[in-house]
């Protein structure tokens, strides 16, 4: 009896064995993840109560309240606004870089990326507070530019403008990553074919190189652009509330308000936003690479 339960055993793990591989990441992902999305959007539907932040009773109220005022269509215009930005610039930087990177060797590649990854490995809240101090007014920027004879007074630096650098500076580490992964596993024979038969460099890039790392430019893209949307923290050192995102939005409703519900719905919002975006960017590439389906890197 025990031997036919063993053989028994050893067959399913033979025949199943992916099941079992993937059981721990599913377990994580559903207890972290799955579960308090879940929960998130079940308070979304409940009405905001002071005493017990919230009753259980379902209601569609928050949902309406946030699409019929456009204060927060503006929330919703700013928070993709600076999410492509980021994503759009920060791929258009980090790849050039990524390029190089992937043909350099030796010392040369080891002081590069440790260059290039220095945002990563240093706090994003240390690295925010720098940025903070050179760009206050009276700060670094000011007091060369004013010594200088270029200005006087004081001047906003803290502005969307000055939010999407500071992203990019953030996130182009995590482009650069994918990217130099991406354009690695393009085939040299293929580059090197196509200059012997007199291909330019702009033709290789268009031909080639673009649609064979055109993967790695969407995850990249993704990364950024997720990251981007759902910054609270830069946003809040940087701008403060002089620009209205969604996830500053969150917050206030969850700490000053405590009316958890509405940020619940908020955050549904920026979730959906954020998913219904990165679907019609993927569709969208998908169509011009002319590919049957995306690949990640």
């Amino acid at each position: 009896m025990i031997d036919k339960i063993a053989r028994s055993i050893l067959v399913f793990y033979k025949t199943h064995r992916w099941v079992l591989m993937l059981l721990p990441a599913t377990a994580l992902l559903t207890a972290f993840f799955l579960v308090p999305l879940l929960n998130l959007g079940r308070i979304a539907f409940f009405p905001h109560d002071r005493l017990t932040i919230y009753v259980p009773h379902w209601t569609t109220e928050n949902f309406r309240r946030f699409f019929s005022d456009s204060y927060y269509w503006i929330m919703v215009y700013n928070s993709l606004k600076v999410g492509m930005l980021t994503a759009f610039f920060a791929v258009l930087v980090g790849y050039p870089v990524a390029y190089y990177l992937s043909r350099s060797s030796g010392i040369e590649r080891t002081i590069l990326s440790g260059g290039f990854l220095s945002s990563v490995f240093i706090s994003i809240l240390v690295t925010t507070l720098g940025w903070q101090i050179i760009l206050l007014p009276f700060g670094a920027i000011q007091k060369i530019l004013s010594s200088l004879g270029l200005l006087e007074g004081p001047v906003r630096l803290l502005t969307l403008t000055t939010l999407v650098v500071v992203l990019v500076y953030l996130h182009i580490s995590y482009a650069i990553l994918i990217l130099v992964a991406s354009i690695q596993s393009v085939p040299k024979d293929k580059i090197f074919a196509a200059r012997i038969l007199g291909a330019s460099t702009w033709k290789i890039f268009t031909k080639i190189m673009l649609p064979l790392t055109m993967p790695g430019i969407v995850s990249s893209t993704i990364l950024v652009f997720t990251l981007s949307m759902s910054s609270y923290m830069v946003p809040i050192l940087i701008t403060g509330q002089r620009v209205k995102l969604l996830p500053i939005a969150i917050y206030n409703y969850t700490t000053a308000s405590m009316n958890w519900p509405f940020a619940s719905a908020i955050a549904m919002v920026l979730f959906a936003v954020t998913l219904v975006i990165t679907y019609l960017f993927i569709a969208v590439t998908n169509r011009i690479g002319r590919r049957g389906k995306w690949e990640m890197v």
